[in-house]
């Protein structure tokens, strides 16, 4: 090969953790393919064979055995094609997060992952050890190095470590997390990477949902000035073989509610069949939460797969049972109306001798709440569905939701989706569809829980505006109260908020865990037992 004569094919792939025998399925199979496209190098993502995060899997001998036996299989499949491979090494007691160079049906060489995450979703030093160091492989005379996710992120890295010795392009394997916005972020920082030390750089991330996590893919190849010339889709698996010299394409600028919108679907969609699961069962209230959760998981499944609940009691007003009812005929969902007014009354009697003398209250409203999310799981049981919660990110944060009634399910669907978000996917999928999918009626009704006569959420909370803006810079921002107030809201609401957003903690650590699309989401390592005030 001359200057740069290669053709390399991104395989970005969907892993499944633990599934070690069918991700090296898939790694064989793309093998093939790219091959058969004439490529040169193939090249998969980060702990490709093992899936990622693997988490506690890794203190399992046998999980390493098989991950190893896998990746030898590859090696006899590669043949005459060269490949990269992520997978977990062993040396003597300590594991590695690594890279596999595999060329002429040999093991050529292995690169360990240099810098370890620990920070938000990431806890990689609790498994593995780091790099010794960084080397520079040879493909049929083209020098290439070979790094891992986060080095990438690392001013000084590899670009700048692989290009001094003279490496002739850098290959970067990745596992990195989907949040509304990192798209963009990612390809200006790998384009400033290759421009600024003047070498190619091929970066191959993974795709799929995993737990809460949703991985976009979006893998790139720039050339040494810093300009795009291959990409390949968004939360797809995809194989795109491209010359290392090819012609500058331009970028496909995100839409932040396409982005959203297209992480919920596969991380819905993943999580449902990666757990076993067929179909889902969703209460529909009549309300906006529950109308896009039911939206999201018809798109993600199919109308086929997906049931929605009315659960209508003495409170819930004729307009709501209408609406949850138009819902469902708009996604062609099936429907159920299952009334709780008998067992609302059943519990009043059964309580009334204990609570003789006291007045209705939240006790009241929340036995309500607990009733349908017994008859969901109690469908959830009989019939194998998944029940899919529906509270969003802005109730979840200040305890605004029902513990063992509202937050009852197996997956948080809206969980990181702050209130005003909610509303502007909602718009976002009918305007897609170019018809009322979630009704009007629905997107214009203000904000209820509908747990006693009248009840509006202003009742209770801020306007979601304002309450979204104060989450948004307490949770995500770690902003201080003194900060908050400073940025001109109001001094006793935001005490209020942040009182009710820590007190809360207890309620979130129980919930169904929820698919992540923003910097930070809930799962914060916070204790529940915690005196600190701001």
């Amino acid at each position: 090969m001359s200057d740069l004569d290669c053709r390399v094919a991104l395989a970005q792939l969907n892993a499944t953790v633990g599934d070690i025998e069918g991700n090296t399925e898939k790694i064989v199979e793309y093998i093939g393919k790219a091959r058969e496209g004439g490529a040169d190098l193939v090249i998969f993502p980060e702990l490709a064979i093992t899936g990622y995060p693997p988490e506690d899997l890794l203190l399992k001998p046998s999980f390493i055995r098989a991950n190893r036996e896998a990746l030898a299989r590859i090696i006899v499949e590669t043949g005459d094609i060269a490949a990269i491979v992520g997978f977990v090494d062993e040396i003597g007691k300590n594991i590695y997060n690594a890279a596999a160079f595999i060329q002429n049906g040999k093991l050529s060489g292995v690169q360990h992952k240099t810098h370890l995450p620990n920070y938000d979703v990431f806890d990689e030093k609790r498994y593995f050890k780091p790099a010794a160091e960084s080397y520079i492989f040879d493909l049929n005379g083209l020098k290439l190095g070979i790094s891992i996710c986060e080095y990438i992120w690392v001013d000084n890295g590899p670009a700048a470590v692989h290009a001094e010795p003279g490496a002739d392009f850098i290959v970067n394997i990745s596992a990195s997390p989907f949040h509304a916005g990192k798209s963009r972020e990612r390809r200006e920082l790998i384009a400033r990477r290759a421009k600024e030390n003047k070498i190619p750089i091929v970066y191959v991330n993974l795709v799929g949902g995993q737990d809460e996590l949703v991985f976009d893919g979006r893998s790139y190849v720039f050339n040494k000035e810093g300009a795009l010339i291959a990409e390949c889709k968004q939360f797809e698996e995809d194989l795109v073989i491209t010359n290392l010299d090819g012609a500058e394409i331009i970028p496909e600028d995100g839409d932040p509610l396409r982005e959203i919108y297209g992480a919920l679907i596969l991380g819905i969609r993943d999580y449902v069949r990666k757990n076993g699961f067929e179909k889902v069962v969703i209460g529909l209230s009549g309300g906006i939460d529950s109308a896009l959760t039911a939206a999201l998981a018809t798109d993600a499944l199919g109308a086929q797969n997906v049931v929605g609940v009315s659960m209508p009691s003495a409170i819930t007003s004729q307009a709501s049972i209408a609406d949850a009812r138009r819902l469902a005929e708009n996604l062609g969902i099936e429907f159920k109306v299952i009334p709780i007014i008998d067992a609302v009354n059943a519990y009043t009697a059964m309580l009334s001798e204990e609570f003789k003398g006291t007045e209705p209250d939240v006790t009241e409203e929340n036995i309500q709440a607990r009733i349908r999310g017994n008859i969901l799981m109690a469908l959830s049981n009989k019939f194998g569905y998944l029940v899919l919660s529906t509270g969003n990110k802005s109730e979840l944060a200040v305890g605004y939701c029902t513990l063992y009634g509202d937050m009852s399910g197996g997956l948080a669907a809206i969980s990181d989706v702050p209130k005003t978000m909610v509303y502007k996917l909602a718009r976002y999928i009918n305007a897609m569809k170019g018809k009322e999918v979630i009704p009007l009626s629905i997107l214009t009704k203000e904000p209820s829980a509908e747990l006693r006569e009248g009840q509006k959420d202003t009742d209770s909370l801020p306007p979601y505006e304002i309450l979204d803006a104060i989450l948004h810079a307490y949770i995500e921002e770690n902003r201080s109260k003194e900060e908050i107030i400073g940025m001109g809201f109001d001094a006793h609401v935001v005490s209020d908020v942040i009182w009710r957003v820590d007190h809360n903690e207890y309620k979130r650590q129980q919930a169904p865990i929820g698919i992540k699309i923003t910097p930070k989401a809930f799962g914060r390592r916070m204790p529940i037992t915690n005196r600190y005030k701001e």
